[in-house]
């Protein structure tokens, strides 16, 4: 077949068109449409921001830290604003080791919680031990108590109450040995003697502490021997508790939980560098747990005018005198420290102050028998009335109910009461007897605030009742 070049097809078809124009005539000519092809849409993929990514993968690397905040500007209200990107300033590079922040933090905590540096204390025995040296059992022909060692030529420390009048006393030592001890001075005030021993070797005196610094809270040993007479020779030791400092009087004591017994009187307080912060001196006779010792400031302050054979008697307010009731005859010999108050026929009234304070009372009552009422009847009448009474009290506890001896020597009951909290928690001892000289029964009631030292409650038992 004869192949026609491609520009020759082309030139034909001008020269029919323009023949067509130049004839003036116009012809249609049908072509056949070719579909359109389907259009393609292109999404463009926007090109990533790369600066931005890093940024962000950066920060979620890094502990978050609150910025600082920025002002916000006031937008065009004609304007839309478009997002800006804000580069991150420049950083300093960062340490190419990691840091361990998990042991960073356990360290910091750790130096919290980490013990404040402490005196290297001895364990108890061995402190005790350390100290024992000092310590002695004082003996009187009427009873024994407790005492240490101040000065190596021979001064201790007890209380007054346990010389009582007596110008001699044994004076024992741990290791068995015994001298004999003369009473330079005593205050009866402060509960405090002197006692000196001569001795050819040098004493081992204990060494006095700051009863000042003493806080509640703070461990505190007892040392003496209590019940020498049922527990012999050996000493004990209890420890305890700084509970309060506390001033009774013109008297600075340390209440303390650590037990003070019968026989520990005089014996000392010591705390844990064994240093003596008080003496032992007397115990709440309702609660064994609260115990009472005089400041080793105040032994401090009087232990020159002890030493120098100062005497001081409690018996301030005048002499013994007797108060007699002619109604029901019966008499009571009257310490000093107590007041007459006033008398109701059979019935009579005394108070006891400390520093202008009522702390007790003693009234004897006088209340008929029935025909034909026993003693005993009578005190289980009186013991059910106080427990009636006691429905409308804030405390009320009985300690004891005992027979004397017999239904004529009476009954003794002991208990504790409270009317409220305006009041003292008071320890009361009622003594019912049989008057002599008339068909009556008298209760000798005294009644002590509880916090008192023990030779308030002696004031009482030194007084003489008879009926």
């Amino acid at each position: 077949m004869l192949k026609i070049p491609a520009f020759l097809y082309l030139l034909a078809i001008l020269a029919v068109l323009l023949c067509a124009c130049g004839s003036g005539e116009v012809q249609i000519v049908e072509v056949t449409s070719t579909p359109e092809p389907t259009p393609v849409v292109v999404v463009a993929t926007p090109t990533p921001n790369l600066e931005a990514t890093v940024s962000a993968m950066v920060a979620a690397q890094l502990p978050t830290v609150a910025a600082a905040p920025q002002a916000t500007a006031t937008p065009d209200p004609t304007d839309t604003p478009s997002p800006t990107y804000t580069p991150r300033p420049t950083a300093t590079p960062a340490p190419t080791t990691t840091p361990d922040i998990a042991a960073t933090i356990v360290a910091d905590i750790q130096a919290t919680l980490a013990p404040a540096p402490t005196t290297p204390y001895l364990s108890i025995s061995d402190m005790v031990q350390s100290i024992e040296g000092g310590l002695v059992q004082v003996l009187t022909p009427t009873g024994s108590g407790s005492g240490f060692v101040v000065s190596e030529d021979g001064l201790i420390v007890t209380n007054a109450h346990v010389v009582e009048q007596h110008s001699s006393v044994t004076v024992r030592f741990v290791d068995g040995a015994s001298l004999t001890g003369r009473v330079l001075g005593r205050n009866e005030t402060i509960d405090l003697a002197i006692v000196e021993v001569d001795s050819v070797l040098s004493l081992q005196p204990m060494t006095m502490g700051d009863s000042g610094s003493a806080r509640p809270g703070d461990e505190v040993i007892t040392l003496g021997f209590p019940l020498g007479d049922d527990l012999g020779q050996d000493y004990t030791v209890t420890t305890g508790v700084v509970s309060s400092q506390r001033t009774y009087g013109s008297v600075d004591y340390i209440q303390t939980s650590a037990q003070i017994y019968p026989g520990n009187s005089g014996g000392p307080l010591v705390d844990r560098a064994g240093q003596v912060i008080g003496v032992n001196t007397w115990v709440r006779n309702d609660y064994e747990s609260i115990g009472f010792a005089v400041s080793v400031s105040t032994v401090i302050q009087n232990l020159d005018s002890l030493a120098s054979g100062v005497n001081v008697s409690a018996d301030t307010g005048g002499e013994w005198w007797t108060y007699e009731n002619d109604y029901c005859q019966y008499t009571l010999t009257v310490h000093p420290n107590w007041t007459f108050v006033e008398e109701d026929v059979c019935d009579a009234y005394f108070e006891r102050y400390d520093g202008g304070d009522l702390v007790g009372t003693v009234s004897i009552l006088a209340s008929g028998l029935e025909t034909g009422e026993t003693m005993r009847e009578f005190a289980e009448w009186w013991r059910n009335n106080l427990v009636e009474l006691a429905g409308d009290w804030e405390t009320f506890e009985f300690l004891s109910v005992e027979s004397r001896n017999d239904d004529h020597d009476g009954y003794v009951i002991s208990y504790l009461w409270q009317e409220d909290e305006e009041y003292c928690v008071s320890n009361d001892t009622d003594l019912i007897v049989e008057s002599s000289n008339s068909y009556n029964a008298l209760v000798f009631k005294a009644s002590i605030c509880s916090f008192m030292p023990q030779s308030v409650f002696d004031e009482i038992g030194a007084m003489e009742f008879r009926y």
